[in-house]
């Protein structure tokens, strides 16, 4: 499972970084889908719920799907960033992209 991490800017505008994202994975072993959703809950504090839904793959058949939801905190930590207040992690964001680690997540909202 992809580790949460959040960073953003004290001085970034929340529509920099508030909004929906997604990822699809896939590989020999399973198919899945991970979806972030990042809210401003005020200047120095975000909302951030990951929904993760996946398949395992076995013996070449689709098994039953999988979903998780995590919730967590983030305050601004950076120029376009987030630091997460559970994990430590940070949340890298561009104008359409928000990074975690080397998970590549596209905004579509």
């Amino acid at each position: 499972m992809v580790i949460f991490l959040l960073l953003l800017c004290g001085c970034a505008r929340s529509g920099d970084t508030t909004g929906i994202y997604t990822k699809h994975v896939e590989s020999e072993y399973s198919i899945g889908e991970d979806t972030v959703f990042i809210k401003m809950v005020s200047e120095r504090a975000f909302l951030v719920e990951k929904h993760t839904a996946y398949q395992l793959i076995a013996n070449g058949k689709l098994g039953p799907k999988q979903q998780m939801v995590q919730y967590s905190t983030a305050t601004p930590s950076g120029n376009s960033q987030l630091l997460d207040n559970k994990s430590g992690a940070v949340l890298t964001f561009t104008a359409d992209k928000l990074l975690l680690g080397a998970a590549e997540y596209q905004k579509i909202k």
